[in-house]
């Protein structure tokens, strides 16, 4: 008999289907990388690039699909009317999807995901009770664990509360003249944006098994280990610097791989089997990283120019770019680590795995580039476009690590379908 697969579609199984179909399905794009595979004798679902007998059927050719009613086809989607899949934009995500091995963006809410958390409707948890997780027994079984997009919420209301601290300082030293309103207008306004940025990471975590105390000790002690860690490589790393190409890069290179060791602290628990969990954990190492560094940039700038205002503009440059920088490069990095890893224990190995090396360099590149001046392109304008790229890349990330967890779940089910089938004959 002919080898069938099964394959996710939006979460669901779909097969079987012959070899065949999966290779055309390859060679269409309707399969990439990343999707989710399995056939009778595997232990669980994996990513097509993880199969030794698929890996060379991967070679993208269109990223247009299969007909609909193709046998081995995907179920048909259906796109608004003059909406083309074929078009300058589709290929180029098609192309970044395919260098970086994930899927594309396509069934992704994006303006929900961003936006659906300021929008009224059905009462939901408190934000108290959404805070309650991560701990034996508050972690949500794997049955119980949501597949679709979450509309994040809690990171608005952060994101609101501490501008309204930093408001509420500012007022104080222009009203008073008080200097002792600085250090709490530079702590907030460094920390106010990328903590705001880990607390979204917080909500995309589908897992749930992370609690917000873990996400607070990655935050502070990996952010300020980072730092040590990353001046220690930037010694053995000479003429790193911001301007010209060669130092940015090299400069992406220290900073990167500063971060990337600060994440061993704990890459070793093996409760945190998941790849939404590595994304959470290098947010927040990330996003400590840059609120410290931030913090330094504006104290230097008060200093210099003796005067408060400069400390201001200082932050709010640097928050207004903050979603695009350390945050979302060092999320890149840790989804790899843990997408490798899952609930095997670590080791040093790891690090040198093809994917982790692959979102290393992403994160290299978007660093080296985000640092570099380029005489053709605005500086702000490159840095605004750098960002849009970034966060394709994590959305992409997020989508894979959400069909991971419906893998899971479906491969569970699997195996209780064939134990009972096993009973039965």
């Amino acid at each position: 008999m002919a080898e069938t697969w099964f394959y996710l579609y939006e979460g669901r199984p779909v097969g079987p289907v012959g070899q065949d179909a999966v290779a055309a399905m390859l060679r269409g794009g309707s399969l990439g990388p990343a999707s989710y595979v399995w056939r009778d004798g595997m232990a669980d679902w994996l990513p097509v690039a993880e199969i030794p007998e698929l890996r060379p059927l991967m070679v993208p050719r269109s990223v247009l699909p299969m007909p609909a009613g193709q046998p081995g086809g995907p179920p048909p989607v259906v796109l608004p009317a003059g909406q083309r899949r074929d078009g300058l934009m589709a290929n180029l995500a098609a192309g970044i999807s395919h260098a970086a091995e994930l899927p594309t963006l396509s069934g992704v809410p994006i303006r929900d995901i961003l936006l659906g958390g300021l929008k009224k409707g059905p009462e939901p948890l408190s934000i108290e009770d959404q805070f309650i997780v991560g701990t034996a027994s508050t972690t949500p079984p794997l049955a119980a664990l949501p597949t679709a997009w979450p509309k994040p919420r809690i990171f608005w209301r952060i994101f609101g509360g501490a501008m309204a601290t930093y408001l509420l300082l500012q007022i104080g030293l222009s009203l008073f003249g008080n200097s002792n309103f600085i250090p709490g207008m530079i702590v907030i306004g460094a920390f106010v944006v990328p903590f705001s940025i880990v607390i979204l990471f917080f909500e995309l975590n589908s897992p749930r098994n992370v609690s917000i105390y873990q996400v607070g000790k990655m935050f502070l002690l990996g952010g300020s280990l980072s730092l040590i860690v990353t001046l220690v490589v930037i010694q053995v790393i000479p003429f790193s610097g911001t301007g010209a190409l060669i130092p940015a890069m090299l400069t992406g290179v220290g900073e990167e791989t500063g971060k990337m060791l600060a994440l061993l602290l704990i890459v070793g628990v093996t409760r945190y089997r998941w790849e939404a969990n590595g994304l959470l954990f290098g947010a927040a190492v990330g996003a400590g990283f840059a609120g410290f560094e931030s913090a330094g940039y504006a104290f230097n700038a008060a200093l210099q120019a003796q005067a408060a205002g400069a400390a201001t503009f200082n932050l709010i440059l640097r928050g207004l770019l903050a979603p695009g920088g350390h945050v979302i490069w060092t999320a890149i990095i840790g989804s790899a680590i843990w997408k490798i890893k899952k609930d095997r224990p670590f080791s040093v190995a790891l690090l040198f795995n093809g994917t982790v090396l692959r979102r290393w360099l992403i994160a290299v590149i978007l660093h080296g580039l985000w640092d570099t001046d380029v005489w053709l392109l605005n500086n702000l304008l490159k840095d605004c476009l750098l960002l849009i790229l970034g966060w394709y890349i994590v959305f992409a990330i997020t989508k894979e690590a959400l069909a991971q967890v419906a893998a899971a779940q479906q491969s569970v089910m699997t195996q209780v379908i064939l134990a009972q089938g096993a009973v039965g004959a």
